[in-house]
């Protein structure tokens, strides 16, 4: 389990599974437009139960990991698994827990997992106009490393990082 330091103590981050459906649905529903829009590249009004089981089902091309605080969902986080080495990363959270360490939280776990598993490079893409993920990149250890239009793609290596967790 991990607690930030601005977190609660009852939050706790594990990897996400099917019976997390109705939970990753309510993370999503938490959501604005432009949050949506930034996290998925486009605006996205309904998820259905496929985008949904996409994202909690076993896969071996993908690894996600969860934060709760009770029964409440508060975020995901995913990694698209790119080869043996390098993983992509993604977060969400929901609107009314931003800022509070839960995305710290999140890529902290991920990262780890991922780093058990044997990987040794994290990225990252992100619109250009997308502030709070740089300040959570940032935040993670990933640096910028090169910008196309709209999108900056961000780079971080396995090892130690300054993330509060």
């Amino acid at each position: 389990m991990v607690t930030p330091m601005n977190c609660s103590p009852a939050m706790h981050v594990r990897l996400i599974c099917p019976d997390d459906e109705a939970a990753y649905r309510s993370i999503l529903e938490r959501t604005s437009d432009d949050d949506r829009y930034f996290r998925f590249f486009h605006v996205v009004k309904a998820f259905g139960p496929a985008e949904i089981r996409h994202f909690v089902e076993a896969r071996p091309d993908m690894i996600g990991v969860i934060a709760f605080e009770g029964q409440s969902a508060l975020g995901a986080a995913h990694a698209a698994l790119l080869d043996d080495r390098t993983a992509e990363l993604s977060v969400v959270v929901a609107e009314d827990r931003r800022r509070r360490g839960v995305g710290n939280a999140l890529l902290a776990t991920l990262m780890r997992e991922l780093e058990d598993r044997g990987y040794v490079r994290f990225v990252a893409q992100s619109l250009h106009d997308n502030h709070g993920f740089a300040r959570l990149a940032r935040s993670a250890g990933f640096r910028a490393q090169q910008v196309e239009g709209a999108a900056v793609a961000w780079v971080c290596d396995a090892g130690p990082r300054v993330l509060a967790s």
